[in-house]
């Protein structure tokens, strides 16, 4: 049995937090632009079809997670394949990990030196920023989880205040004529959807530390929804305000958005500053969660008691991955390979697998407990 660090708990309510800021991160700020370019004015009902089948999916998930609770996919795949594969799932999900941090942290780092400090180095800006989250994350998941409770107000109120302040120059024709898309494309554009969500997989080794697992399901549906609604509201006033065919020409078009946005009477005239750095502390903490998940499934690998020795030598296998992309084009590439791809295999196909054997095996015994 292993015994970890802290006996580390969190609530029902902090897993709310923890994963509307793990999934509420980069995705969103080029969302429109990805949905505009392939299904156009039906943008919107293209998000609606993305959240019911993501909350289905979601519910899948937690259905595993009740029947294995206080487990991580690790103890998961070995109850139900054997050792040999537990293992090979924790290691495949540990570099499925790294790679998100590294695209993650490239991300912000491209985001950060365009809009923010553009004479800093970007490499200056990675570092910095990977240096504050292996920081964090040797505190444990307990701390983690507050801080989201703290900071998930602080990062989504301010955009969500100031974007209807750019209705007054929306054009609701932008979204006709609707239903015009044929199916077959509706049907391949749902991925883009889909790598929105990405994160919620971590739902899988989160759900070990929660308290009342009995409330995990009710909990992710409801932080589902809600990150739903904020994706629809951010897809519906940037569309309306840019056009399909403006929309489809930015890179981020979110923060082009709020650059656009003057509030008059006010002695503050880059809007875009202040919401980017309330953004950057959501970024920052879907990092944390992240490198958080990389580091405790690795030590659950190779069983050991504590996961604060990790921390630091994995910092420079992300810090080295995150170079690879040459520019932003490549960036959103390998997002969009990683979401099609990767994020298909751990993220769907992986726990509908692990389900379905379940319901032919028979209740497995207790798994590792916490405390134990």
């Amino acid at each position: 049995m292993i015994v970890d660090r802290n006996n580390d708990i969190i609530t029902s309510n902090q897993l709310f937090s923890v994963l509307i800021t793990l999934i509420v991160g980069i995705g969103v700020l080029s969302l429109p632009r990805a949905l505009a370019d392939k299904v156009g004015p039906d943008s919107l009902f293209l998000v609606v079809i993305g959240t019911f089948i993501f909350m289905v999916l979601a519910w899948l998930t937690t259905k595993l997670i009740e029947k294995f609770p206080n487990s991580t996919i690790i103890e998961i795949g070995e109850d139900l394949m054997g050792k040999p594969i537990g293992i090979l799932l924790g290691a495949t999900y540990f570099l499925y990990i790294v790679l998100l941090i590294s695209l993650e942290i490239r991300a912000f780092g491209e985001i950060t030196k365009s809009f923010l400090l553009i004479s800093t180095p970007i490499e200056v800006l990675m570092i910095s920023f990977l240096l504050v989250a292996a920081y964090t994350v040797r505190s444990g998941i307990e701390c983690i989880a507050r801080m989201s409770v703290l900071i998930l107000p602080l990062s989504l109120i301010p955009a969500l205040i100031v974007m209807p302040m750019a209705l007054p120059d929306a054009d609701l024709t932008n979204f006709l004529p609707i239903l015009r898309t044929p199916p077959m494309d509706i049907l391949k554009s749902i991925p883009e959807v889909l790598f929105s969500f990405l994160g919620f997989e971590f739902i899988l080794f989160l759900g070990f530390f929660v308290k009342d697992h009995k409330k995990v399901k009710k909990t992710s549906l409801w932080a589902i929804f809600t990150i739903s609604i904020i994706y629809i509201y951010t897809v519906f006033i940037t569309i309306a305000r840019f056009g399909v065919q403006e929309t489809k020409s930015l890179i981020w078009p979110v923060l082009t958005l709020f650059k656009n946005i003057d509030i008059p009477g006010t002695i503050l005239e880059n809007v875009e500053i202040v919401i980017l750095s309330t953004w950057i502390l959501s970024i920052f903490m879907t990092i944390v969660i992240t490198y958080f998940g990389a580091v405790f499934l690795f030590s659950r690998l190779i069983k050991s008691k504590e996961h604060n020795y990790l921390v630091l030598p994995l910092l420079p296998i992300v810090y080295i991955i995150a170079l690879v992309p040459e520019n932003v084009a490549h960036i959103y590439t390998y997002l969009g390979l990683y979401s099609n791809v990767f994020g298909s295999i751990f993220g769907i196909a992986i726990p509908i697998i692990l389900l379905i054997v379940s319901l032919f095996k028979r209740r497995p015994k207790k798994g590792m407990r916490k405390g134990v």
